[in-house]
């Protein structure tokens, strides 16, 4: 038989024809490994942008809740602030006769926290000798109760802060006497400069 014997082909065809469907496979599989492998590193990247999302999404709540956190914060205080604006009560001072060549004064007077301030102008400047003192009438003192002693300046004007001697149970008026320059002690005993209820 010779080589160019038809029966004889096929079998020496068959192992090339085996290695080519090897070859075939080997790069489909090639193929598909490397399909796998991008489809692979694709979810990756998917999943880092979605991790990295995630992480800026949180990020953002937590300072959106701290956002509201704070404006909640605020907003309590500003209430706070509202109730105690509320309780303060305010008094204008004037001079007993009506007129006006004693000055005048207003006293803002917080009973939950019993201290006040005075803010007084046009007040007749005094000789060193003299001070002016603050006294709160409340119903529940047989007398006025003191509430410290001030100096004006050369243009008549004061702010003081005070403080009663003792507890006041309601405040009910205030009034600004002369007295000398130790105060009138326990009792007023100068004259009334400026008076308010």
């Amino acid at each position: 038989m010779s080589d160019s014997d038809p029966k004889n082909f096929g079998p020496r065809l068959a192992p090339w024809l085996a290695t080519a469907a090897v070859t075939v496979a080997a790069l489909w599989l090639t193929g598909r490994l490397l399909a796998l492998r991008a489809e692979n590193q694709s979810l990756r990247t998917e999943r880092m942008l979605a991790e990295v999302a995630y992480k800026l999404g949180q990020n953002q709540l937590a300072e959106r809740t701290l956002l509201a956190e704070n404006m909640i914060n605020g907003l309590g205080q500003k209430l706070r602030h509202a109730q105690d604006l509320a309780r303060l009560k305010a008094v204008t001072l004037l001079p007993p006769d009506g007129g006006s060549e004693n000055g005048r004064a207003v006293v803002v007077w917080d009973p939950e926290l019993q201290v006040g301030l005075v803010t007084a102008e046009k007040m007749p400047a005094l000789p060193a000798s003299r001070v002016y003192q603050v006294w709160i009438v409340d119903p529940a003192s047989p007398i006025s109760v003191s509430g410290g002693v001030f100096r004006v300046s050369t243009d008549g004007r004061a702010v003081f802060g005070f403080k009663p001697e003792k507890s006041i149970s309601l405040a009910t008026g205030f009034s600004i006497t002369a007295e000398d320059k130790d105060g009138g002690g326990g009792k007023a005993r100068g004259p009334v400069m400026l008076q308010g209820k």
